[in-house]
């Protein structure tokens, strides 16, 4: 079972990793980073990233919350979402906007569709999903992204 502990220091590397990547303005960096993103989802879904990418969101919500509580189910979508910003943050760094759009939209998804899956846990990913809807204001969501926004916004707290 995944502690708080340990996703807070995963995220946490992360972070610091991809600031380090994109301060520096090499774009040589960027595999690297990527490569930490990546590291850090296979560690999260335990398996390889064979396993996990080709999954569709509902898929990979799924995996991350198989035999767990609902409360580690949700801090492991968080924290799939948090990886997914950081990939977005290298891709912006790295001018392929398109692909950042792309990754917080998946991470948007993921989180909205754990507080249908796991409703009691609701307002623990409310931050999140209003930081990605920021981020993602000028953008066209995917229909079912917003399909699911709006189911979101439909609920009261």
């Amino acid at each position: 079972m995944i502690r708080q502990d340990y996703i807070l220091r995963l995220i946490s590397e992360l972070r610091q990793f991809v600031g380090a990547m994109i301060g520096t303005g090499d774009p040589g960096r960027a595999g690297e980073a990527l490569h930490a993103v990546l590291h850090a989802q296979e560690r999260l879904f335990q398996c390889p990233p064979a396993n996990f990418l080709g999954l569709t969101i509902d898929q990979q919500v799924e995996q991350l919350g198989r035999d767990e509580s609902p409360e580690t189910a949700v801090e492991k979508v968080a924290t799939y979402a948090a990886t997914l910003e950081q990939a977005a943050r290298i891709y912006e760094a790295t001018n392929r906007d398109q692909l950042a759009k792309n990754s917080r939209q998946i991470a948007l998804g993921s989180l909205l569709i754990a507080t249908n899956r796991w409703p009691e846990q609701r307002t623990l990913m409310a931050d999140g999903i209003t930081t990605l809807r920021q981020e993602l204001a000028a953008v066209e969501l995917h229909p079912p992204v917003q399909e699911l926004l709006d189911t979101w916004e439909a609920k009261p707290e």
